[in-house]
């Protein structure tokens, strides 16, 4: 998801946390220092190797994000995608299956049933 370019970021990390704490299940986000950007690819794809799925919110475009996704798809993860209403989707594979949301709301309902889901 979007870290320093998303005004809601840590309100979005903060609802994961404690939707996945509720379902017992573990949650990784990637650590970016904006002030010191560092990507490690083979740290990335072993966190992923050992993810049960990945949840990949493509609001606001981001490349990074579409990177991270790629990996992900790459290594055959099950991927869930969200994105908030507007939000133009690019290169994916699943892109016929990114789930929309239009508020914080809305984005707190469609993460319980992901996790629900994939629990």
């Amino acid at each position: 998801m979007p870290v320093g370019s998303d005004a809601y970021a840590s309100a979005k990390q903060g609802m994961i946390q404690e939707i996945s704490k509720q379902h017992d299940i573990e949650v990784h986000f990637p650590r970016y220092l904006l002030e010191e950007p560092h990507f490690d690819l083979n740290s990335t794809i072993e966190e992923m190797a050992y993810s049960l799925f990945i949840v990949a919110d493509l609001t606001l475009e981001r490349p990074s994000c579409y990177y991270e996704l790629g990996i992900a798809e790459a290594i055959g993860k099950p991927v869930y995608l969200i994105a908030q209403h507007g939000t133009s989707i690019h290169q994916t594979a699943s892109r016929s299956s990114v789930r929309f949301y239009n508020d914080l709301n809305e984005l707190r309902t469609l993460l319980s049933a992901i996790i629900e889901s994939a629990d």
